[in-house]
């Protein structure tokens, strides 16, 4: 009786041990992961104030139908513009400067997910917006370059939340991207990345080395593709005259409401404008020819259809003026819309 018993111990252990080798090998379910990813989040020292919503599995499957996607267009020209938040529309990426309940600012947000291991950026890298491994940045290197006090915990970092100098960042470096799809016959903009810039004053010997607003320290790029799910769920108020929040981050960037002067444009030198125009007339001139050149190209893109202004004369009548049908034209491609092809024959 007894080595009936210590064989049927043997073989339920063996049973034990085959189901867990058996869990081990299956891959991991979606929501094992994001029970998983909670689990690494949990457990911060203190409290960092309000939190980013997080995402759904439908908001994460949404964000990649919105993708614009860029490799098949045979037309495409990068534009670098500064977003200065103390001038008109842009204002709406500062305010508020402190989360009021759940609502925060642009650049608090993005703080937030970083600290909360949920967005990656990289290095500045004088300008050059690269996403490759190397580059990336460390969220711990970038508490102790602003000095703020912080304990990590897992993938969290826990911070005062007083201490995101979001009353610094007043400016933003965006890149975009014009282009044109043939094949299937979209025209669009595209913002392909963010740097926020923060304003800090320096001081020398008692000497204040910077302007009124700060001098200017570029932070991090960040591609827009990977915040914009979060946007798209941040209301903001993008007007003076309409208080209502009827507007998200992503719309405000998706419908170009910003208003942004050009510093560079992808070129072969990689030189920004003010290199090759050194006088500020000449650099005004060329940031107001490329406007007019982006303004252009969307103009050529339209062949109006004047056939009816051809026709036989005797199939017009001498007391009735034949007008022309309307041709009612899209919205404008800065606000974001597409083409159809049948609308540019």
């Amino acid at each position: 009786m007894k080595k009936i018993y210590q064989i049927a111990a043997l073989l339920i252990c063996s049973l034990c041990f085959a189901s867990l080798a058996y869990a081990q090998d299956q891959p991991e379910s979606l929501r094992d992961r994001l029970a998983k990813k909670q689990q690494q989040q949990q457990g911060t020292a203190q409290d960092n104030g309000p939190k980013v919503p997080q995402l759904s599995v439908r908001a994460e499957m949404m964000n990649d139908t919105q993708t614009q996607d860029l490799s098949n267009a045979t037309w495409i020209r990068e534009v670098y513009r500064f977003l200065d938040l103390t001038k008109g529309k842009n204002a709406a990426l500062f305010y508020p400067v402190q989360p009021v309940g759940n609502q925060m600012n642009f650049y608090t947000m993005i703080f937030k997910l970083m600290g909360d291991g949920n967005l990656v950026a990289y290095d500045w890298n004088n300008g050059k917006d690269l996403f490759v491994d190397k580059l990336r940045v460390n969220f711990g290197d970038v508490l102790e370059r602003l000095e703020i006090p912080y304990q990590k915990n897992g993938n969290a970092y826990s911070y005062d939340e007083f201490s995101i100098p979001s009353n610094e960042a007043l400016g933003y470096y965006i890149k975009e991207a014009w282009y044109f799809d043939q094949s299937n016959s979209v025209l669009g903009v595209k913002t392909v990345a963010i740097c926020p810039v923060l304003f800090r004053q320096e001081y020398v010997d008692g000497i204040d080395l910077g302007t009124d607003q700060g001098l200017r320290e570029p932070q991090f790029w960040i591609p827009y593709e990977n915040i914009r799910p979060y946007a798209a769920r941040m209301p903001i108020m993008a007007s003076d005259k309409n208080n209502v929040m009827n507007k998200t981050i992503d719309d405000y960037f998706r419908m170009r409401l910003y208003e942004g002067e050009i510093y560079m444009t992808t070129n072969m030198e990689n030189k920004v404008l003010s290199q090759k125009y050194t006088t500020p007339e000449a650099l005004k001139e060329a940031q107001e020819k490329i406007e007019g050149e982006l303004k252009e190209f969307d103009k050529e893109l339209w062949v109006l259809n004047d056939s009816i202004n051809n026709l036989p004369v005797n199939n017009k009548s001498k007391n009735t003026k034949t007008k022309a049908p309307k041709m009612s034209k899209p919205k404008n491609s800065s606000s974001g819309a597409t083409y159809s092809a049948r609308d540019r024959r």
